[in-house]
């Protein structure tokens, strides 16, 4: 069974939920989103894109184009979600690195701080956070990132125009630290808020509400990201994952 809980207070700052399943026997789909997740399990566990795979224990997640897919082991799993403002600062490199491709922490710290994360201790996490947060300044990409949060629908020349700079520079500089463009993140910004409106009230229809105008539109896009209808998601195994509508405090 799995449950969802807010995370301490310490780490409200970077991680907006933490999910853990006492047993792992349902196959997850990951799909594509604006965060990231580190997975953690007492077992060795499988997580793979139709490109890469990968079996560790300790994991990364960052699905933009690819959809992940964690095959059940049978041990205690726990996911915590890393906001989208925040993944930069959390990792050592660009984040395009670690894109679309299951990564094993140990490939991205040298200090194994993560093992601890399996007894719900958290100061490594926080400690890790906050010494890459010092070391990497603000830049452009994070104002490029909020600005395309806040407005999935705008027009990126729009976007471009207020900023002062032009259309082709904002993409440049998008791809060089997320590895997508602009205009993906958006459709990923879309489609998130959507499925979560979606599954909190059990509505097909909240597309009319996240910028689409066409329903056969909003129809051809779910199907093509999630790779079911949504009405088939919703009676999906894999919704669970996302449907997760009480939220208990972890301490």
């Amino acid at each position: 069974m799995l449950k969802q809980y807010y995370p301490p207070t310490e780490l409200n700052g970077f991680i907006s939920s933490i999910l853990i399943i006492k047993k792992f026997t349902t196959p997850i789909k990951i799909f594509p989103g604006t965060g990231a997740e580190i997975w953690v399990s007492t077992k060795a566990l499988r997580l793979s894109t139709d490109h890469h795979q990968q079996v560790n224990k300790y994991q990364l997640v960052i699905p933009r184009i690819d959809t992940f897919t964690a095959e059940p082991n049978h041990g205690k799993l726990m996911v915590l979600r890393v906001r989208h403002d925040a993944v930069r600062f959390l990792l050592p490199k660009r984040i395009l690195t670690y894109t679309d491709i299951p990564t094993a922490l140990a490939d991205i710290w040298q200090d194994p701080w993560y093992k601890e994360l399996s007894k719900s201790s958290f100061k490594g996490l926080l400690d890790c956070f906050n010494a890459t947060k010092v070391s990497k300044q603000h830049q452009l990409v994070d104002d490029i990132l909020a600005i395309l949060y806040r407005n999935p629908t705008k027009k990126i020349n729009d976007i471009a125009d207020e900023m002062g700079y032009s259309a082709r520079f904002i993409q440049k500089e998008f791809l060089k630290e997320y590895g997508i463009t602009p205009k993906r993140y958006q459709i990923n910004c879309r489609l998130e808020q959507l499925l979560k409106a979606m599954l909190a009230e059990q509505d097909t229809y909240r597309w009319l509400e996240t910028g689409y105008y066409d329903q056969s539109h909003f129809y051809r896009d779910f199907k093509r990201y999630f790779t079911m209808t949504p009405s088939a998601f919703l009676k999906s195994h894999y919704s669970f994952f996302y449907n997760t509508k009480a939220k208990f405090p972890l301490r």
